[in-house]
């Protein structure tokens, strides 16, 4: 690790913490503009050495640095880090070190001062309105660890006076960033928190890379990962991966929202198949453990006996419980009181789990709720997994059935849908009913889905759907190049995805004309729809000088969907009759029903001749029905063209340089 020296503000390298004598400082802060980093101190550095003012290094680095340095000196510390500058963020390696170390770093610190240039000096720090309690320093993701981290920690003003310490604010900091008092405190060892309360801690804080989410919280947890910016949010699923191989707090599944009590998914309306971020085992951010804050672990034991207990089963011989269970409709396995172990494994099938699960089915729906060892200490309710059998696996008998995680209950409108992925277990009985279906209770190994794939299956392509309303538009670069070949459009054309030309169902009809600006020469693209089905046709059209065109005066939505004033787009009949126009030619129009754009060998198809040809090729925008257009225009006849413009550049070219040489 790099330190500074305080009373030069020179670098200086230790391979660990216990090697600095006499301990050292350390800055938690929030990084502002103009930040001065380790290479423009060493810049700095050599910089004055060479003019000789060398000692002068510490008055010319920022302000930032010198003030602290200065504060830490007055204090007695001879060293201090600051994570601006005293990292070498050119070095992957040196930056993965430093973050996988830096929670210890602050552990080991003599103090570390907390710097919140936001905050002026006051006393009034407990009022609802004071600026310390709206510092940015409590909305960011790095310095979670730095308050709970260090032993003896320094909050600092604007001016660099000190507003208080992390010991004797311990209460107001637990109002402000939920983190318990015992634990700022070390009253209450951080080991002993609960996974879901320490990531609601995380839950209201940013980090500027989505990738900081996760490696923010690596000390908090007590794990070590490889350090990969632009892997994006699979960090965070990384993260809770390593969490999972060395804790077996199960409250690491306990986030979202809980089905509340007394509601039945069975007799509401469920949606089945809808990607959802809570399908699955791992949270896809923080911010998804907001409500998650009262969730504790308890033992396996205490669970299960409280979810048996839930359905009407109490604890006697298996065969007495045999008897009463087929009169109520409720079984259990042989094996229901043997208490196992949970085991959790992340496998490519999906996390591979043995748990108690309690299963019902309503037709081909299949509902469960598998009992995981953890408790809402809120509602002092124990808590489950809702589970649903995959939809390609609905009825199929396998060994290890799978199941995706959360039920989505749509309501009268789409945005009246809520989504459950937790159950209370109390009331499992009646979550799970459904007129007089019977309820499963059993130790079962299942996979779940832990996380969503990384590319989305091939029968999941958005495909367009018949009948509906199709969009399309050309790219902004399109009518440069062709104008570079001498075409120019009639009218304005869509280049964005905000005025992406909008064909409704049925029978309606854009048309595009292009026009050369040197030879008589003109092409027009028809994109329509027939019976729902989205096609297009494009060709050569008889070319008109402008003093025999007929003036005529068009609607503005005309204008709008580029017609032509002078040549007629094909009716937009109901049956897509051939269209008519002079000099059209593009019979194709007559089997528009049956070519459509979906049969394109991948979306292109080419209209003409080898001595004329327009090639038009759609590409899926989004995952929605707006398309990109592109158009070529080939043939014979534009390559000899090319050809003479090239000859007559050059010519010109070597005249110019003839005259100049004269």
């Amino acid at each position: 690790m790099w330190l500074l020296r305080t009373s030069t503000a020179e670098l200086e390298h230790f391979n660990s913490p216990f090697d600095v004598k006499g301990g050292y400082a350390i800055l938690s802060h929030v990084w502002q503009d103009h930040e001065q980093c380790f290479q423009d101190l060493q810049a700095l550095r050599t910089q004055l050495a060479v003019t000789g003012y060398k000692h002068r290094l510490r008055s010319r680095v920022s302000a930032k640095i010198r003030d602290c340095c200065i504060l830490a000196k007055s204090h007695g510390y001879d060293w201090l880090w600051i994570d601006t500058c005293c990292i070498d963020r050119t070095s992957s390696a040196e930056l993965s070190e430093a973050i996988n170390s830096m929670y210890e770093w602050y552990a080991y610190s003599q103090v570390c001062y907390a710097y919140l240039h936001d905050v002026p000096n006051t006393r009034d720090l407990y009022s609802r309105d004071s600026r310390f309690r709206d510092s940015r320093w409590f909305t960011r993701g790095w310095t979670l660890q730095e308050l709970i981290a260090p032993r003896s920690l320094v909050f600092l003003a604007e001016d660099w006076s000190v507003l208080g310490t992390k010991a004797g604010l311990a209460d107001l900091l637990e109002t402000i960033t939920g983190v318990d008092a015992d634990v700022l405190t070390f009253r209450r060892d951080l080991g002993s928190v609960s996974v879901a309360r320490r990531m609601s801690w995380a839950s209201h804080r940013k980090t500027t890379r989505p990738e900081d989410e996760a490696y923010s919280l690596m000390g908090i947890f007590g794990v070590h990962m490889a350090t990969i910016y632009g892997e994006g949010h699979r960090a965070f699923r990384r993260l809770q991966e390593e969490i999972l191989k060395r804790t077996s707090d199960q409250t690491l599944f306990a986030w979202g929202n809980v089905l509340p009590i007394r509601t039945a998914p069975f007799r509401e309306q469920m949606a089945y198949g809808i990607y959802h971020p809570d399908n699955h085992m791992f949270a896809p951010s923080p911010a998804a453990f907001s409500h998650s804050g009262n969730m504790v672990p308890i033992s396996m034991k205490d669970a299960v006996e409280n979810a048996l207990k839930g359905i009407g089963i109490k604890q006697r011989s298996r065969t007495n419980m045999q008897v009463s269970f087929s009169k109520s409709m409720r079984r259990l396995s042989d094996d229901a009181w043997n208490f196992a172990l949970p085991d959790f494994m992340v496998t490519t099938h999906g996390m591979r789990a043995r748990l108690l699960v309690i299963e019902s089915s309503a037709g081909q729906s299949v509902l469960a709720v598998a009992v995981l060892a953890c408790k809402d200490t809120t509602t002092g309710s124990f808590v489950g997994l809702l589970l649903r059998r995959r939809a390609d696996e609905q009825g199929a008998t396998l060994k290890y059935p799978r199941y995706h995680v959360g039920v989505t209950i749509r309501g009268m409108h789409v945005w009246m849908r809520l989504r459950y992925r937790l159950s209370h277990v109390d009331w499992v009985r009646h979550a799970l009913s459904f007129n007089s279906s019977g309820i499963t209770a059993r130790w079962q190994q299942l996979y779940l889905s832990h996380r969503p794939p990384s590319r989305a299956p091939s029968s999941s392509a958005p495909q367009h759907k018949h009948g509906a309303a199709f969009r399309f538009f050309f790219p902004r670069w399109l009518e440069v190049e062709l104008d570079k070949q001498g075409f120019r459009p009639d009218a304005k054309l869509p280049v964005s995805r905000s005025d992406a030309s909008k064909l409704p169902q049925w029978a309606s009809i854009a048309t595009f004309t292009f026009t050369h600006r040197r030879i008589q020469e003109a092409f027009r693209i028809h994109v329509g729809q027939c019976r729902g089905v989205p096609w297009a046709v494009a060709g050569f059209v008889a070319y008109k000088p402008p003093s025999a065109r007929i003036p005529s005066v068009l609607p503005p939505s005309q204008h709008r969907t580029g017609i032509s004033p002078f040549l007629k787009p094909p009716p937009a009949s109901s049956n897509c009759s051939e269209p008519q126009g002079p000099g059209v030619c593009i019979r194709a129009a007559k089997s528009a029903c049956t070519g459509s754009i979906a049969s394109w060998p991948n979306g292109t198809r080419t209209f003409g001749d080898a001595e004329r040809n327009v090639q038009l090729t759609f590409t899926r925008a989004n995952s929605s029905s707006t398309h990109i257009l592109d158009v070529r225009v080939g043939g014979h006849r534009f390559d000899r063209l090319a050809e003479r413009w090239q000859a007559g550049r050059r010519l010109v070219h070597l005249s110019c340089t003839v005259m100049g040489r004269i």
